[in-house]
């Protein structure tokens, strides 16, 4: 339950607020970048519902797009408890990005004499190529800290010429359920770079029209 009170402000904000934002950016690092806040862990009090929105804030969500009336207005969730409603949507936005994984991993082994099954790593790319989840996988495969690679920018990570290719080739490709593969040079902690195989799924988000990408790497 919240701990503020607002006049014009019912409760369940904070429910409605997490659904926004993962309806349109599928993270909340995402939704901060596209907004202009810095920090995502400003957030947290809105999200946990310690918070209400001021009119910065407020501000801030009209130039998302999101609806104001409902976000503040809305009826709140019948379940029991918001917590259990969150757990439900992650849960199933989980199943989807491990859908997407078992798909690439298939077309890896269709062509097991060009690729091998093993995978060093895998990551979810959001709709600006930003990395919104990689379980640390990715960090390990390029020697980076734990947690230093998420919200990062696949450019920022792999060689220009090479980012160049991949931008190309999703601009040609069409179909939302296709599978690209690429050879690519992806950049080590130290600065240098490593040759990698790496698969990239194209997918559509759930009652979204942004596109998401499962990739899946391993060492060339």
């Amino acid at each position: 339950m919240s701990t503020f009170t607002r006049p014009g402000i019912n409760p369940g904000f904070h429910y409605r607020l997490r659904k926004h934002i993962q309806k349109k950016h599928g993270s909340i690092n995402a939704f901060c970048r596209a907004v202009g806040i810095k920090y995502p862990a400003q957030m947290t009090p809105y999200l946990t519902g310690k918070c209400a929105p001021g009119k910065k804030m407020i501000a801030r969500l009209e130039s998302d797009g999101a609806d104001i009336q409902w976000l503040l207005t809305g009826e709140a969730p019948r379940q029991a408890s918001t917590a259990l409603g969150e757990t439900l949507m992650l849960s199933r936005y989980r199943m989807d990005i491990d859908m997407l994984f078992r798909k690439v991993r298939l077309h890896v082994q269709r062509f097991s004499d060009l690729y091998k099954p093993n995978v060093d790593a895998y990551a979810v790319l959001d709709h600006d190529k930003s990395i919104v989840d990689l379980s640390g996988s990715l960090e390990n495969f390029l020697g980076y800290p734990q947690n230093t690679l998420t919200g990062m920018n696949l450019k920022n990570i792999m060689h220009p010429e090479d980012y160049g290719v991949v931008l190309r080739a999703l601009e040609k490709e069409t179909r939302s359920e296709a599978i690209l593969t690429f050879n690519s040079k992806f950049m080590n902690h130290d600065g240098t770079y490593i040759k990698a195989e790496w698969s990239l799924a194209m997918h559509t988000k759930p009652m979204s029209d942004l596109p998401e990408f499962a990739m899946i790497v391993k060492s060339a």
